[in-house]
């Protein structure tokens, strides 16, 4: 299904709980505050069998709040899995329990996974995420490829007089282990903005002279064309760089819809009260066409933001 840009949805981004055990500076909560309790397991489920069959999207990624505080979350990817009709199940999470769940998550049908890592230093890490476990983090990245989660990608959010020193750190410690680097812009969307500018304002760090020093050093750039038009560039040392860069152009390549974890449907990070709560929905006999309707409606309100 298209939206009124003719950009396809081809991915579904899913909250499964808001809780978190981090309380890093940066947070966006996923650009919704849910109203209600979260979705139950089976309401989750319905969901995603919904998105599926109506959309035909193939890619699905659980995210949070941290989607490894929801006590059932390697029941939940077991059950989508099961279904058949997800070819690519991915999740976003801080690590904290990623050493700990990271073969119960394979075995259940987990591909690969996203983890936040802000900083490689402990006490930077700490400023940024309130948690002094950066070494817990690293044995969950080492743990998740070893039992076989491929790529391991991090995301590196940088952040003006915090840790945007460590940018050479972060590309020679990936290209070592062999993870995906994710160089993350700060938007404006970020919770800890709300409707002030301050924290964006001290924390910004635009990234377009650094994305263009990388280009240039890199002996190859790709563009994902299926993923919001990011840039991927293949450094010398053998790190692969992806750029999120929030910008035109990169909303234009947007082929999301998310899914809250309370079963606020919406288009856009930025616009989450545009969105529709399914699930009411849910608990009822309503045809496929039903929710045909419902998408298109919420995919018809999305507009490039930037």
């Amino acid at each position: 299904m298209k939206d009124k840009c003719q950009r396809e949805i081809k991915h579904i981004r899913f909250s499964v709980t808001d809780n978190c055990n981090y309380n890093c500076i940066f947070c966006d909560n996923e650009g919704f505050i849910p109203t209600t309790n979260q979705l139950s397991v089976d309401e989750i489920i319905k969901t995603c069998r919904l998105l599926a069959e109506v959309l035909k999207v193939k890619r699905i990624k659980f995210t949070g709040g941290e989607p490894l505080c929801r006590r059932e979350i390697v029941d939940i990817i077991r059950r989508i899995n099961e279904l058949g009709l997800y070819e690519d199940i991915s999740m976003t999470t801080n690590g904290f329990l990623l050493d700990q769940k990271a073969q119960d998550l394979v075995n259940a049908g987990l591909d690969r996974v996203n983890v936040s890592l802000p900083s490689l230093k402990p006490n930077m890490y700490q400023k940024i995420t309130a948690s002094n476990s950066l070494l817990k983090v690293l044995k969950g990245l080492k743990t998740a490829k070893n039992v076989g989660l491929y790529p391991v990608k991090i995301n590196y959010v940088v952040l003006k007089g915090l840790n945007d020193n460590e940018l050479e750190e972060f590309i020679g410690f990936s290209a070592r282990h062999g993870y995906i680097l994710q160089l993350i812009e700060l938007h404006t969307r970020s919770d800890a903005v709300g409707q002030k500018k301050e924290f964006y304002e001290r924390y910004h760090v635009d990234l377009t002279d650094t994305i263009h020093q990388l280009e240039e050093e890199a002996y190859d750039v790709k563009i994902r064309g299926k993923m919001q038009n990011r840039k991927v560039l293949f450094h010398p040392n053998g790190a692969v760089i992806e750029i999120i860069h929030p910008s035109h152009e990169f909303c234009m390549g947007c082929t999301k819809l998310r899914v809250g974890c309370d079963g606020n449907l919406f288009g856009c990070l930025y616009k989450s009260d545009l969105g529709k709560n399914i699930r009411d929905d849910l608990h009822q006999d309503h045809s496929v066409a039903h929710y045909d309707k419902i998408f298109r409606t919420v995919i018809d309100s999305r507009e490039p933001y930037y």
